[in-house]
């Protein structure tokens, strides 16, 4: 009897060993995915909500701020095709065009970034530099300057002007994004934008090209939020004239997109509704998009940032 007493002793005295060290581990992982998730609102959520407070881009175009020195994003956007093309092609979901990319902050002020696009077929690559904004003001102004350049990554087949440079692939962007924190639900923003084209399709076409935009986004909680992004080019003369008078097509239709905000801990889901396909400044700013209602086209964008 004192064998099995002792022996039955050995076997709850190390059940209950086990027991005690699994709780001692499971409160250490609670507590590490605590700190994890913590860190995650650090990098996600600074004290403004507003525009800029979930990520870099309100749907297509970018806020005023950049990312924390060191952090990085990672955004994956998909577009569709026009929901009027109807039933056969699923409302447009047959169509599908894909962009991805990765930013990263070099400081507070300066964040980089680049991408590659399958619209257009094209690879671009980006700096933002916010000059001006205290992150720890509730109501203030910010301001960054955005450069970006666009190459078209075809091959040399789809380019038919001669003489041929790689030049002729390239487009610029330089924007000047201002945002205003209107309360802390709602911020508003204006981009006024130059892009340069360096192969237009016409002599008589503009190279550089004016264009005004803005966006807006009212926080509804600490999970949703509404958005939206609107551009249109404008028809002011050139800043250097060629020879042959040249001017800016103005659409009928801005651009326009609406867009829902979901944020988790660890990711941000755009989901929006827009009139244009392309998802690169370059293209979309001064594009014939067509009318919202008529060319309607569904799009989300995931985000994720360490």
């Amino acid at each position: 009897m004192k064998k099995i007493r002792l022996i039955l002793s050995i076997i709850f005295g190390n059940y209950l060993l086990a027991l005690n060290l699994n709780a001692h581990s499971l409160e250490r992982d609670s507590t590490q995915a605590c700190g994890s998730d913590a860190t995650m609102e650090t990098l996600y959520k600074p004290s403004v909500l507003s525009a800029d407070a979930k990520s870099l881009r309100i749907v297509n175009l970018h806020s005023a701020v950049g990312l924390p020195k060191g952090a990085m994003e990672l955004f994956i956007q998909h577009r569709f095709g026009p929901v009027s093309s109807g039933a056969y092609n699923w409302y447009g979901i047959d169509q599908s065009f894909m962009r991805i990319g990765l930013d990263y902050g070099l400081s507070n002020a300066f964040t980089v970034g680049a991408s590659r696009s399958s619209m257009n077929t094209t690879a671009d690559a980006y700096m933002k530099w916010q000059f001006v904004g205290n992150k720890k003001t509730e109501k203030t102004v910010k301001m960054a300057w955005m450069a970006n350049v666009t190459a078209d990554i075809r091959t040399r087949k789809n380019f038919t002007q001669e003489p041929y440079y790689y030049s002729n692939r390239l487009r610029f962007v330089n924007q000047l994004i201002i945002t205003k924190n209107l309360s802390n639900v709602l911020a508003v923003g204006i981009s006024p934008t130059l892009v340069h084209v360096n192969l237009v399709d016409k002599k008589t076409d503009a190279n550089d090209i004016a264009v005004i935009s803005g966006f807006a986004r009212l926080k509804l909680n600490e999970k949703y939020a509404f958005t939206l992004e609107m551009g249109t080019p404008l028809d002011i003369p050139e800043i250097f004239p060629k020879p042959v008078k040249t001017s800016v097509y103005v659409p009928s239709s801005p651009y326009m997109s609406v867009g829902f905000d979901i944020f988790t801990a660890r990711h941000i889901f755009h989901l929006s509704v827009s009139n244009a396909t392309s998802m690169n400044e370059g293209y979309l700013l001064v594009a014939d998009n067509g009318s919202f209602a008529e060319t309607l086209r569904f799009g989300f964008n995931i985000v994720r940032r360490w």
